[in-house]
């Protein structure tokens, strides 16, 4: 019976690791890590609390009377919870072929470059999922007909973001910053007639990125060009947009997260001593001696959780 691999046989690959780092930050297709920032955590689960914007954004009596305490206020809180849990992927390579490849290391990289992608397509999944149903958000519109911006004529984007913008604004106090967007979604809206409008005294063409956030009143213009195939293994491929026809405005923080940050969402990441850390790489030969292969395994433990819906408006089904 195949042995597990004792620590003698399994190791961090630092050169390795570096490619997985590569990969995944150096990537354009996913937006998932940009609209749901990494905040490190002690422990693989725990709580975090919730301030009621209700009660922070009430303004109290502030005037105090000569020789008087002043005024305490409390914060309505609540609390919510993560549990970590631990996405890895492997791939392996025939020592055959290793012996064989003019570099070996190439070969290597290659594998660990196609791990990181998949772990990152389902990262880019799991959170699309989440932040594309109104239902977890604090509000949204499914256009339809005439509203949706495939409508040159009787749509109006701008008025439709501004909507969402209000929705945030008054009801937590703070302007979106951002505004993420599948591919078709922000090709259509580079030319649509109300968006160049905006220009028609300044510039021609297409809208850029930049006068898209201008328009938009955003800092953050995000566009996800990934893809997922939705069919069963080994059916005909059925290949969808992860994102959907979606138009997400939300608050990102631009500071340094942590747990008190005020932002729309957070990825929980844990790294557990004694184990690689997220997106490094681990080397071993597989257990099984007859199979002679090389295993390169990459993974992270995670858990991915909507902070504050208040700080988010969905404008579904834009075509």
């Amino acid at each position: 019976m195949p042995s597990t691999p004792s620590g003698r046989d399994t190791y961090r690959d630092i050169p390795l690791a570096n490619v997985a780092l590569k990969a995944f930050q150096g990537t354009g297709a996913f937006i998932a890590p940009k609209l749901f920032p990494f905040v490190q955590v002690a422990k693989p689960s725990g709580q975090y609390y919730k301030i009621d914007p209700a009660a922070w954004l009430q303004v109290p009596p502030t005037i105090r009377a000569p020789k008087t305490s002043p005024r305490r206020i409390e914060w309505l809180v609540d609390s919510d919870g993560y549990a970590v849990k631990n996405f890895a992927l492997a791939g392996d390579l025939a020592k055959e072929d290793l012996a064989m490849a003019d570099n070996a290391i190439n070969l290597l990289e290659r594998t660990v470059q196609n791990v990181v992608q998949v772990l990152q397509r389902d990262m880019e999944d799991r959170i699309a999922r989440l932040i594309t149903s109104i239902s977890n958000l604090g509000s949204g519109v499914i256009l339809a007909g005439v509203t949706k911006w495939s409508d040159f004529t009787n749509s109006n984007p701008i008025t439709d973001v501004a909507t969402g913008a209000a929705f945030i604004r008054q009801s937590t106090g703070l302007t979106p910053n951002t505004l993420a967007l599948d591919r078709d979604t922000f090709e259509l809206l580079r030319i649509h007639p109300t968006v160049l409008d905006m220009f028609k005294y300044t510039a021609g063409g297409l809208a850029t990125d930049e006068g898209l956030k201008n328009v938009f009143k955003v800092d953050n213009l995000y566009v996800s060009d990934a893809v997922k195939n939705q069919a069963p293994q080994a059916a005909t491929a059925s290949i969808v947009t992860i994102f959907g026809n979606n138009a997400l405005l939300a608050y990102v923080t631009p500071e340094a997260v942590g747990l008190e940050t005020a932002t729309f969402g957070l990825a929980f990441r844990w790294s557990p001593e004694g184990i690689p850390g997220a997106f490094e790489v681990e080397r071993y030969d597989d257990p099984d001696p007859g199979k002679k292969a090389t295993v390169v395994q990459v993974g992270y433990y995670q858990d991915e959780k909507i902070v504050a819906k208040s700080l988010a408006y969905l404008i579904n089904a834009t075509l």
